[in-house]
């Protein structure tokens, strides 16, 4: 998956019109629990990433969760 897909994909979960590196996710108006289980989700079955929620809840930016595969 190349990071254009990656991010079209963080911005579909976030219902945002795009994102970029920096931006930082929790920070979105509308932030929830639903959204963040969409990128774990999204981390493991798209990039094979399965993380655990203690490091998942140190990441602050799109780019960071894309940097983790």
């Amino acid at each position: 998956m190349t990071k254009e897909d990656f991010f079209r994909k963080v911005a579909d979960i976030l219902e945002v019109e795009s994102v970029s590196e920096d931006t930082r996710f929790r920070e979105l108006d509308g932030w929830c629990s639903l959204q963040a289980f969409g990128l774990l989700v999204l981390l493991e079955n798209e990039l094979g990433v399965r993380m655990g929620m203690d490091v998942f809840q140190a990441m602050e930016t799109v780019g960071e969760l894309y940097a983790s595969r």
